[in-house]
Protein backbone atom coordinates (compact mmCIF):
# COMPACT_ATOMS: atom_id res chain seq x y z
CA UNK A 1 0.00 0.00 0.00
CA UNK A 2 3.00 1.89 0.57
CA UNK A 3 4.38 1.84 -2.21
CA UNK A 4 1.42 2.02 -4.33
CA UNK A 5 1.16 5.71 -2.13
CA UNK A 6 4.68 6.63 -3.18
CA UNK A 7 3.48 6.09 -6.99
CA UNK A 8 0.60 7.98 -6.73
CA UNK A 9 2.92 10.84 -4.91
CA UNK A 10 5.60 10.68 -7.87
CA UNK A 11 2.89 10.71 -10.49
CA UNK A 12 1.34 13.49 -9.36
CA UNK A 13 4.52 15.98 -9.06
CA UNK A 14 5.35 14.55 -12.84
CA UNK A 15 2.06 15.56 -13.56
CA UNK A 16 1.89 19.27 -11.64
CA UNK A 17 5.08 19.67 -13.24
CA UNK A 18 3.95 19.08 -16.64
CA UNK A 19 1.39 21.25 -15.86
CA UNK A 20 3.87 23.99 -15.16
CA UNK A 21 5.79 23.28 -18.26
CA UNK A 22 2.86 23.26 -21.06
CA UNK A 23 1.50 26.36 -19.35
CA UNK A 24 4.76 28.22 -19.71
CA UNK A 25 5.62 26.81 -23.40
CA UNK A 26 2.04 28.07 -24.53
CA UNK A 27 2.89 31.72 -22.82
CA UNK A 28 6.43 31.51 -24.37
CA UNK A 29 4.89 31.05 -28.01
CA UNK A 30 2.32 33.65 -27.53
CA UNK A 31 4.99 36.03 -26.40
CA UNK A 32 7.42 34.98 -28.75
CA UNK A 33 9.29 38.22 -30.79
CA UNK A 34 12.42 38.50 -33.50
CA UNK A 35 14.52 38.62 -30.42
CA UNK A 36 16.53 36.01 -29.09
CA UNK A 37 14.68 35.09 -25.54
CA UNK A 38 16.01 33.94 -22.16
CA UNK A 39 14.00 32.92 -19.75
CA UNK A 40 15.06 33.86 -16.46
CA UNK A 41 13.10 32.02 -13.06
CA UNK A 42 14.09 32.86 -9.35
CA UNK A 43 12.24 32.24 -6.14
CA UNK A 44 12.60 35.53 -4.69
CA UNK A 45 9.13 37.14 -4.41
CA UNK A 46 7.83 39.96 -6.59
CA UNK A 47 8.28 43.38 -6.11
CA UNK A 48 10.84 42.48 -3.26
CA UNK A 49 14.23 44.43 -2.62
CA UNK A 50 15.60 41.54 -4.30
CA UNK A 51 13.47 40.70 -6.82
CA UNK A 52 13.68 44.47 -8.64
CA UNK A 53 17.45 43.73 -8.05
CA UNK A 54 17.41 40.94 -10.49
CA UNK A 55 15.40 42.43 -12.84
CA UNK A 56 17.98 45.28 -13.68
CA UNK A 57 19.43 42.45 -15.33
CA UNK A 58 16.46 42.57 -18.22
CA UNK A 59 17.17 46.48 -18.12
CA UNK A 60 20.86 46.47 -18.82
CA UNK A 61 20.63 43.37 -22.01
CA UNK A 62 17.83 45.65 -23.54
CA UNK A 63 20.28 48.81 -23.26
CA UNK A 64 22.23 47.41 -26.59
CA UNK A 65 20.00 46.63 -29.16
CA UNK A 66 22.49 45.15 -31.15
CA UNK A 67 23.34 42.28 -29.22
CA UNK A 68 19.44 41.23 -29.99
CA UNK A 69 18.75 39.73 -26.40
CA UNK A 70 15.79 39.64 -24.86
CA UNK A 71 15.72 38.77 -21.09
CA UNK A 72 12.63 37.35 -19.51
CA UNK A 73 11.63 37.10 -15.90
CA UNK A 74 9.63 34.48 -14.03
CA UNK A 75 9.98 35.70 -10.27
CA UNK A 76 8.11 34.35 -7.17
CA UNK A 77 8.87 30.89 -7.60
CA UNK A 78 5.95 30.52 -10.42
CA UNK A 79 8.15 28.26 -12.48
CA UNK A 80 8.45 25.42 -9.43
CA UNK A 81 10.75 25.27 -6.47
CA UNK A 82 14.86 25.83 -7.00
CA UNK A 83 15.36 22.25 -7.56
CA UNK A 84 12.98 21.82 -10.33
CA UNK A 85 14.19 24.34 -12.29
CA UNK A 86 17.54 23.33 -12.24
CA UNK A 87 15.81 20.27 -13.68
CA UNK A 88 13.59 22.57 -16.17
CA UNK A 89 17.18 24.00 -17.28
CA UNK A 90 19.15 20.46 -18.01
CA UNK A 91 16.21 19.54 -19.95
CA UNK A 92 16.38 22.77 -22.10
CA UNK A 93 12.99 23.62 -21.35
CA UNK A 94 14.23 26.66 -19.33
CA UNK A 95 17.06 28.80 -20.25
CA UNK A 96 18.65 30.07 -17.12
CA UNK A 97 17.71 30.32 -13.27
CA UNK A 98 19.38 32.04 -10.09
CA UNK A 99 19.32 29.33 -7.36
CA UNK A 100 21.19 28.82 -3.98
CA UNK A 101 24.59 27.07 -4.53
CA UNK A 102 23.34 25.14 -1.74
CA UNK A 103 20.51 23.58 -4.09
CA UNK A 104 23.14 23.23 -6.70
CA UNK A 105 25.56 21.07 -4.11
CA UNK A 106 22.38 18.58 -4.75
CA UNK A 107 23.57 18.24 -8.51
CA UNK A 108 27.21 19.16 -8.14
CA UNK A 109 28.72 18.04 -5.04
CA UNK A 110 31.79 20.57 -5.21
CA UNK A 111 28.87 23.29 -4.78
CA UNK A 112 28.85 22.59 -1.00
CA UNK A 113 32.29 24.73 -0.44
CA UNK A 114 30.03 27.23 -0.23
CA UNK A 115 28.64 25.85 2.78
CA UNK A 116 31.85 25.59 4.55
CA UNK A 117 31.71 27.60 7.51
CA UNK A 118 34.05 30.76 7.61
CA UNK A 119 35.37 29.71 4.25
CA UNK A 120 35.50 33.64 3.56
CA UNK A 121 37.00 35.85 6.27
CA UNK A 122 34.90 38.82 5.23
CA UNK A 123 33.08 40.62 2.22
CA UNK A 124 36.29 41.94 0.35
CA UNK A 125 37.46 38.31 0.45
CA UNK A 126 34.31 36.92 -0.62
CA UNK A 127 33.99 39.45 -3.55
CA UNK A 128 37.50 38.52 -4.47
CA UNK A 129 37.61 34.99 -4.59
CA UNK A 130 34.28 34.64 -6.36
CA UNK A 131 35.09 37.00 -9.21
CA UNK A 132 38.85 35.97 -9.18
CA UNK A 133 39.46 32.37 -8.91
CA UNK A 134 40.60 30.40 -11.37
CA UNK A 135 39.03 27.47 -9.40
CA UNK A 136 35.76 28.62 -9.23
CA UNK A 137 35.39 29.88 -12.83
CA UNK A 138 36.39 25.66 -13.08
CA UNK A 139 33.44 24.70 -10.92
CA UNK A 140 31.06 26.87 -12.63
CA UNK A 141 32.05 25.45 -16.22
CA UNK A 142 32.39 21.71 -14.78
CA UNK A 143 28.44 20.62 -14.94
CA UNK A 144 28.42 21.85 -18.75
CA UNK A 145 27.88 17.65 -19.74
CA UNK A 146 25.18 17.83 -17.15
CA UNK A 147 23.13 20.52 -19.05
CA UNK A 148 24.03 23.94 -17.83
CA UNK A 149 26.39 26.25 -16.38
CA UNK A 150 27.05 29.20 -14.11
CA UNK A 151 27.81 32.59 -15.54
CA UNK A 152 27.69 34.73 -12.55
CA UNK A 153 26.45 34.80 -9.07
CA UNK A 154 24.38 37.09 -6.57
CA UNK A 155 26.31 38.65 -3.74
CA UNK A 156 23.83 37.61 -0.74
CA UNK A 157 25.59 38.58 2.28
CA UNK A 158 26.69 36.98 5.15
CA UNK A 159 24.42 34.83 7.20
CA UNK A 160 24.50 35.06 10.88
CA UNK A 161 21.94 33.77 14.21
CA UNK A 162 19.06 35.04 15.57
CA UNK A 163 17.08 33.80 18.26
CA UNK A 164 13.61 34.19 19.94
CA UNK A 165 15.13 34.91 23.73
CA UNK A 166 17.51 37.73 23.65
CA UNK A 167 20.67 36.69 23.83
CA UNK A 168 23.96 37.32 22.20
CA UNK A 169 25.38 34.45 20.29
CA UNK A 170 28.95 34.22 21.19
CA UNK A 171 29.75 30.43 22.10
CA UNK A 172 28.22 26.47 21.24
CA UNK A 173 27.01 26.77 25.15
CA UNK A 174 24.24 29.75 24.01
CA UNK A 175 23.21 27.55 21.64
CA UNK A 176 23.33 24.32 23.47
CA UNK A 177 19.70 22.75 23.37
CA UNK A 178 17.99 25.18 20.52
CA UNK A 179 16.31 23.78 18.01
CA UNK A 180 17.44 26.13 14.68
CA UNK A 181 16.44 25.62 11.26
CA UNK A 182 19.16 24.61 9.13
CA UNK A 183 19.51 24.62 4.98
CA UNK A 184 18.36 21.08 4.38
CA UNK A 185 22.41 20.56 3.57
CA UNK A 186 24.02 18.05 5.80
CA UNK A 187 27.40 20.34 5.95
CA UNK A 188 24.43 23.34 7.13
CA UNK A 189 23.50 20.64 9.66
CA UNK A 190 26.92 19.47 10.62
CA UNK A 191 27.99 23.30 11.05
CA UNK A 192 25.20 23.81 13.53
CA UNK A 193 26.05 20.87 15.72
CA UNK A 194 29.26 22.03 15.92
CA UNK A 195 28.62 25.84 16.93
CA UNK A 196 26.43 24.09 19.61
CA UNK A 197 22.71 23.83 18.00
CA UNK A 198 20.31 21.45 16.91
CA UNK A 199 19.67 21.58 13.30
CA UNK A 200 16.24 21.44 11.94
CA UNK A 201 16.63 21.60 8.26
CA UNK A 202 13.72 23.02 6.39
CA UNK A 203 12.72 25.36 3.34
CA UNK A 204 13.25 29.20 3.83
CA UNK A 205 9.06 29.60 3.53
CA UNK A 206 8.80 26.84 6.57
CA UNK A 207 11.16 29.03 8.91
CA UNK A 208 8.27 32.02 9.76
CA UNK A 209 5.83 29.18 11.17
CA UNK A 210 8.28 26.70 12.91
CA UNK A 211 9.31 30.18 15.05
CA UNK A 212 5.99 31.40 15.49
CA UNK A 213 4.64 27.40 16.46
CA UNK A 214 8.03 26.68 18.67
CA UNK A 215 9.04 24.40 16.27
CA UNK A 216 12.78 25.94 16.05
CA UNK A 217 13.88 28.54 18.59
CA UNK A 218 16.26 30.41 15.98
CA UNK A 219 17.05 30.49 13.00
CA UNK A 220 20.79 31.86 10.72
CA UNK A 221 20.15 34.28 7.54
CA UNK A 222 20.88 37.59 6.29
CA UNK A 223 18.78 40.45 7.91
CA UNK A 224 16.55 40.82 5.25
CA UNK A 225 15.02 37.51 6.58
CA UNK A 226 14.21 39.47 9.55
CA UNK A 227 12.43 42.26 7.58
CA UNK A 228 11.42 40.27 3.96
CA UNK A 229 10.48 36.93 5.80
CA UNK A 230 8.86 39.23 8.91
CA UNK A 231 11.19 37.14 11.22
CA UNK A 232 11.67 40.50 13.20
CA UNK A 233 7.81 39.97 14.95
CA UNK A 234 8.75 36.98 16.19
CA UNK A 235 12.45 36.91 17.81
CA UNK A 236 14.74 38.71 19.85
CA UNK A 237 18.38 38.92 19.10
CA UNK A 238 20.54 38.55 16.15
CA UNK A 239 24.00 37.77 16.31
CA UNK A 240 26.71 39.03 13.88
CA UNK A 241 28.62 35.32 13.58
CA UNK A 242 29.10 36.20 10.08
CA UNK A 243 29.35 32.16 9.57
CA UNK A 244 28.68 31.56 5.84
CA UNK A 245 28.60 33.82 2.84
CA UNK A 246 26.41 31.78 0.96
CA UNK A 247 26.08 33.56 -2.96
CA UNK A 248 23.33 32.49 -5.46
CA UNK A 249 24.47 31.40 -8.88
CA UNK A 250 22.87 32.15 -11.99
CA UNK A 251 22.82 29.27 -14.32
CA UNK A 252 21.55 28.97 -17.98
CA UNK A 253 21.17 26.14 -20.14
CA UNK A 254 24.37 24.53 -22.12
CA UNK A 255 21.65 24.34 -24.89
CA UNK A 256 20.90 28.07 -25.09
CA UNK A 257 24.15 29.16 -24.14
CA UNK A 258 25.66 27.36 -27.39
CA UNK A 259 23.10 29.14 -29.18
CA UNK A 260 24.62 32.61 -28.56
CA UNK A 261 26.93 34.02 -30.55
CA UNK A 262 30.51 34.82 -28.42
CA UNK A 263 29.89 38.46 -28.81
CA UNK A 264 26.12 37.69 -26.61
CA UNK A 265 28.08 35.31 -24.55
CA UNK A 266 30.22 38.14 -23.68
CA UNK A 267 27.63 40.49 -23.62
CA UNK A 268 25.27 38.20 -21.07
CA UNK A 269 27.96 37.69 -18.73
CA UNK A 270 28.83 41.71 -18.82
CA UNK A 271 25.38 42.79 -17.84
CA UNK A 272 25.21 39.81 -14.91
CA UNK A 273 28.45 41.67 -13.61
CA UNK A 274 26.67 45.08 -14.03
CA UNK A 275 23.67 43.50 -12.29
CA UNK A 276 26.14 41.80 -9.22
CA UNK A 277 27.67 45.58 -9.28
CA UNK A 278 24.44 47.91 -9.14
CA UNK A 279 23.13 44.93 -6.04
CA UNK A 280 26.59 45.57 -4.38
CA UNK A 281 26.44 48.88 -4.07
CA UNK A 282 23.38 48.65 -2.62
CA UNK A 283 23.69 45.58 -0.30
CA UNK A 284 25.05 46.90 2.60
CA UNK A 285 22.66 50.19 2.88
CA UNK A 286 19.77 47.51 2.58
CA UNK A 287 21.16 45.37 5.30
CA UNK A 288 21.36 48.32 7.82
CA UNK A 289 18.14 49.89 7.11
CA UNK A 290 17.01 46.52 7.87
CA UNK A 291 18.22 45.65 11.02
CA UNK A 292 17.34 49.30 12.15
CA UNK A 293 13.71 48.56 11.54
CA UNK A 294 13.84 45.26 13.39
CA UNK A 295 15.81 46.77 16.51
CA UNK A 296 12.16 49.46 16.17
CA UNK A 297 10.52 46.06 17.07
CA UNK A 298 12.32 45.59 19.54
CA UNK A 299 15.31 43.14 18.53
CA UNK A 300 18.71 43.74 20.27
CA UNK A 301 21.57 43.50 17.83
CA UNK A 302 25.01 42.04 18.71
CA UNK A 303 28.42 43.14 16.74
CA UNK A 304 31.76 42.41 16.96
CA UNK A 305 31.70 39.42 19.25
CA UNK A 306 34.66 36.83 19.31
CA UNK A 307 34.38 34.53 16.39
CA UNK A 308 37.50 32.52 17.14
CA UNK A 309 35.64 29.89 19.29
CA UNK A 310 33.11 29.23 16.71
CA UNK A 311 35.87 28.95 14.03
CA UNK A 312 37.32 26.57 15.85
CA UNK A 313 34.60 24.69 16.07
CA UNK A 314 33.81 24.03 12.73
CA UNK A 315 37.32 23.48 11.37
CA UNK A 316 37.01 19.90 10.84
CA UNK A 317 34.45 20.76 8.33
CA UNK A 318 37.29 22.26 6.23
CA UNK A 319 39.21 19.61 6.82
CA UNK A 320 36.39 17.13 5.88
CA UNK A 321 35.71 19.16 2.47
CA UNK A 322 39.64 19.13 1.84
CA UNK A 323 39.74 15.24 2.43
CA UNK A 324 37.53 14.65 -0.34
CA UNK A 325 39.88 14.96 -3.41
CA UNK A 326 42.79 16.77 -5.20
CA UNK A 327 40.23 18.49 -7.22
CA UNK A 328 38.19 19.75 -3.44
CA UNK A 329 41.16 20.70 -2.20
CA UNK A 330 42.70 22.52 -5.07
CA UNK A 331 39.08 24.91 -5.31
CA UNK A 332 39.57 25.29 -1.26
CA UNK A 333 43.11 26.73 -1.38
CA UNK A 334 42.36 28.74 -4.38
CA UNK A 335 39.63 30.30 -2.34
CA UNK A 336 41.79 30.66 0.87
CA UNK A 337 44.75 32.91 -1.50
CA UNK A 338 42.27 35.46 -2.20
CA UNK A 339 41.86 36.40 1.99
CA UNK A 340 43.74 38.90 3.48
Amino acid sequence: MSSLKKKIGVAASVVGLATVVVTFVSVVNANSTDKVEIRLAHNQSAGSEIADSIAKFSEFAAEDESKNLQVDIYASGVLGSEKEEIEMIQAGILDMAKVSSNTLGQFEDKYAIFAVPYLFVGQEHYYEAMEQSEEVQKLFQSTADDGYIAVGYYANGSRNFYLKEDVECSDPSVLKGKKIRSMPSSTSMDMISRMGGSPVPMAASETYTSLQQGIVDGAENTELALTVDGHQDLVKSYTYTEHQYSPDIYIISTKKWNSLTDEQKVYLTECLEKTNENFKSLYNGMMEDAIKEAESKGVTVYRDIDKSVFIEAVSPIHDDFCAKGEDYKALYEDIQKYAK
